[in-house]
């Protein structure tokens, strides 16, 4: 599994952060990917570091040490606090500071900021805003990753490029004949498209009846010159959480009745130009069988990680820091997903920004 921790970087005033959505759930990385060792992360702009505590809870703190701002997420594990790489001093997961080694043990009566941090299906959720208002009930619903019959193959990594560039990339398939030669059909071109909006929450729906699949499709599924219908679900939830519903199978089967490979794709901003992209697919059939997951993965990463990353990253740099609808983009009927859920998501931070300055004044 490919995961990248890049070091801290310098924290921008705050007249030039990005805007971010903070009071929402984001995926801070795989559970099983925090273990003894603490991680140093960046989340909004904001450098955060995880850690587990003795009895195995996974904590989120301010990832900056009050003394000399040294990175705590490379720190390490004293008991169930973490002791700073630069000096000693170590937090609890309250983010207080309860142990100096200097100056005959008087601690500073100091706190890092605490981030909510649940742990559910396999992944930990991350709320970078105000801790009050973090309700774990809005936490998109990926049950299946956490259910023994589906069997998943996952991956993480660091790609450059704004995140609401992938979580277009995500919205609309209709890349897939340019991008992706392994994923090329003709639903992604001359398929039906349908896109809508149920409160906050986008969606995006390709059928395409009686047809031959992609090639890597076709190998996964064992369908390879047999004709299939297909139907692919996409349903986004701010900021930028994506569960891919895909479903094929015999000509004139009932949706339900499909072979399901439900995907995750969900991308946390590390800054305005970078992020934190985690991804999975799960199938059940073939469960157990390492050798057939090794091949799912493998292609799989192929695609999300050197096919559409080093487009999008190419997209980013030639946007050259304007905002995206001050270039004007042409807009084509698949891009409709990508920019309901824009829209959605200006709203939500407009909402949030302005809300901030009220009770500021």
């Amino acid at each position: 599994m490919t995961s990248l921790q890049p070091p801290i970087p310098p924290i921008r005033p705050d007249a030039a952060r990005g805007r971010f959505l903070r009071n929402a759930w984001y995926v801070a990385a795989w559970a099983d990917d925090l273990g003894e060792e603490p991680l140093a992360k960046t989340f909004l702009d904001d450098p955060v570091a995880l850690f587990r505590d003795e009895a195995g809870i996974a904590h989120a703190i301010a990832g900056r040490c009050p003394h000399r701002f040294a990175p705590l997420g490379h720190g390490t594990m004293v008991g169930s606090h973490l002791q700073c790489p630069y000096h000693g001093l170590r937090f609890d997961g309250t983010g207080a500071c309860v142990f100096n080694p200097h100056e005959k043990g008087i601690v500073p009566q100091v706190s890092v900021p605490v981030y909510p941090l649940v742990e559910r299906y396999r992944l930990l959720w991350i709320w970078m805003g105000e801790p009050a208002r973090a309700d774990d009930t809005l936490i998109p619903d990926f049950a299946w990753l956490a259910e023994p019959r589906w069997d998943a193959v996952r991956g993480t990594a660091y790609a450059e490029g704004h995140y609401e560039l992938y979580s277009d990339n995500i919205l609309d398939l209709a890349h897939a004949n340019f991008v992706h030669p392994a994923l090329a059909a003709n639903s992604w071109t001359i398929g039906k498209r349908q896109f809508r909006q149920d409160g906050d929450r986008v969606y995006a729906l390709y059928t395409h009846a009686d047809d031959f699949l992609s090639e890597g499709i076709s190998a996964i599924l064992s369908t390879q010159g047999r004709k299939q219908d297909l139907w692919v679900e996409i349903r986004w939830d701010a900021p930028a959480t994506h569960f891919l519903d895909f479903r094929a199978g015999e000509p004139g089967t009932p949706v339900d009745q499909l072979v399901a490979l439900p995907s995750l794709h969900a991308f946390t901003p590390e800054t305005a130009d970078a992020t934190h992209y985690f991804w999975a697919t799960a199938r059940d059939f073939a469960v157990g069988d390492e050798g057939f997951s090794t091949i799912m993965r493998d292609a799989l990463a192929n695609a999300f990680e050197h096919e559409d990353m080093p487009i999008i990253r190419d997209v980013h740099r030639l946007m050259a820091g304007h905002d995206f609808w001050d270039l004007r983009p042409i807009v084509l009927t698949g891009d409709s997903g990508g920019v309901r859920a824009r829209r959605v998501l200006k709203r939500l931070i407009d909402e949030e920004q302005a809300g901030d300055r009220m009770a500021a004044e």
